[in-house]
């Protein structure tokens, strides 16, 4: 009987520290994964910002994001070349992607006339790309240039429509 007891009494406390152990190492195991979770998750977002770019350098002077912001109200879409505010305006059809759309742009910044530019390297412009242009167009409906072509707008009429490169830089130095 006695041994009983005593054979009882080890059960007992084998089976409490084998619980204690088994509640210990269930917690260090639920740690580890959780930790483990943690980094894959970490892992995939510095992957994902990497592949976006935010992790490239920024620029953080205020000045130079300013000018970054900036809109350009001079650069319209064709359509548009009847319906400015002006009274008096020219618009210069020209692709941006030449040498040409830089010496314009000059020319509207250093300039007293109101000159607006359409980018025909824009999609939005294609439909008014033509290889036979309409000098007498009055309306966007009807408008047909080629690159290189200066439209003089005087009270939403078109006065004056000029095509090739010399010919419009000789119009905006006048």
């Amino acid at each position: 009987m006695i041994y009983m007891a005593k054979k009882k009494k080890y059960y007992k406390n084998e089976n409490k520290n084998f619980k204690d152990n088994d509640i210990g190492t269930q917690a260090k195991s639920f740690i580890i994964i959780l930790v483990v979770i943690v980094l894959i998750l970490a892992l995939i977002w510095f992957i994902m910002e990497l592949k976006a770019g935010t992790f490239s350098k920024k620029n953080t002077d205020d000045s130079a994001n300013e000018s970054n912001e900036t809109i350009n109200y001079d650069q319209i879409l064709a359509g548009e070349t009847f319906n400015r505010k002006d009274n008096e305006y020219y618009v210069i059809f020209t692709d941006s992607s030449k040498d040409f759309y830089n010496v314009y742009q000059s020319y509207m910044t250093n300039s007293d006339k109101k000159i607006y530019i359409v980018d025909l390297a824009n999609t939005l412009n294609s439909k008014y790309i033509s290889d036979e242009s309409n000098s007498t167009a009055q309306s966007a409906s009807e408008l047909k240039v080629k690159d290189n072509t200066l439209i003089k707008i005087s009270n939403k009429q078109n006065i004056l429509y000029l095509e090739g490169y010399n010919n419009v830089i000789n119009e905006l130095k006048n």
